[in-house]
């Protein structure tokens, strides 16, 4: 399997929507609840005003996976704020295509990427259910460092 890793594009939102889609229909492991289309992926992940980055992983010209990284909103109003200098992260990849290297694929170029921004940190707030997701970001070098009743939160210190 070829993989490429590059940066998402607004041509591939809606085959991003479509795969993250699928996970939402999946249920469990994002706290996505309703799909989206090509437009709410520019918004969300690939141009938001907060971006650092956001890679696709391509196999066969298909978007197998995506992985964005986002400056903490300094205004959240939410629990759980977090230092302006901390980035969240968001990891997709096709169910059919777990276990082949592209979610460590993507978040090699990602860490490279918080790294050159100057990220202190980087969290991933994961579904307690999602002990898939959990792994991989452990594998990634993430440590637990904060949960609650549905999430455990991990953190990852660029070098």
């Amino acid at each position: 399997m070829t993989v490429d890793v590059r940066a998402a594009l607004p041509s591939d939102a809606d085959q991003m929507a479509e795969l993250i889609n699928r996970i939402i229909a999946i249920g469990g492991t994002t706290a996505y609840r309703t799909p989206f289309d090509g437009g709410k992926i520019v918004s969300e992940f690939i141009g938001p005003e907060l971006a650092i980055c956001c890679h696709v992983a391509v196999e066969d010209g298909k978007v197998c996976g995506f992985q964005a990284l986002l400056w903490a909103d300094p205004t959240w109003p939410g629990e759980h704020r977090l230092p302006a200098d901390w980035a969240l992260i968001a990891t997709y990849v096709d169910p059919e295509a777990h276990g082949k290297g592209i979610g460590r694929a993507l978040f090699a170029r990602t860490a490279v990427a918080a790294r050159d921004a100057g990220v202190s940190a980087v969290d991933a707030t994961i579904r307690k259910e999602n002990t898939g997701g959990q792994s991989y970001y452990a594998r990634m070098g993430f440590v637990d460092y904060r949960s609650d009743d549905e999430t455990v939160s991990k953190s990852y210190k660029p070098v």
